[in-house]
């Protein structure tokens, strides 16, 4: 486990998912938020399903200390690939990566960091969890590489937090 992560228990986290579940492999975020609610957490973590919703949360950011969101991105490799990217938040403008959904979503993770910087609601710590999806055309089954890399990603945020080795 990286010293930066284990964040204290009294920083206000925020897991949040990102996608549409209708749009298969877009519906990776809230599919990892779907498998954290399944484990106990310390309650200073919040879970949330924000869907395709992400404008919507860009006041409420102002509420924590320290934010992990997971989204469909496009990225090199192969479907169900993760990437895990620390995000400066004094240089939020540089390419943060787009999510694979495109127009399905009111904003790209990339546009709410900015809008969220610009009004003074980003939190000081901010993680993207991103998976390369295979399919997001409309249906709400996931491929199976997207599944595995699911529980892959839930695993990985319970070690950003401290509650697993990695």
């Amino acid at each position: 486990m990286c010293e930066q992560d284990n964040p204290t228990r009294r920083e206000r986290i925020l897991v949040a998912g990102v996608g549409n579940r209708l749009m298969g492999d877009d519906g990776f975020g809230p599919r990892v938020i779907d498998l954290l609610s399944d484990q106990s957490l310390p309650v200073n973590v919040e879970l949330r399903d924000v869907g395709t919703a992400s404008l919507s949360i860009a006041l409420d950011l102002s509420d924590y200390d320290f934010v992990i969101f997971m989204d469909s991105m496009e990225m090199e490799g192969e479907p169900g690939q993760i990437s895990r990217l620390e995000v400066d938040v004094e240089d939020v403008h540089d390419d943060v990566g787009e999510p694979a959904g495109g127009m399905l979503h009111e904003l790209g993770l990339g546009e709410l960091l900015k809008i969220s910087k610009a009004i003074g609601t980003l939190p000081p710590r901010v993680i993207l969890v991103g998976c390369k999806p295979g399919d997001i055309r409309p249906g709400t089954k996931m491929t199976a590489a997207v599944e595995r890399a699911a529980h892959r990603a839930a695993d990985m945020v319970l070690e950003i937090l401290g509650l697993k080795d990695e």
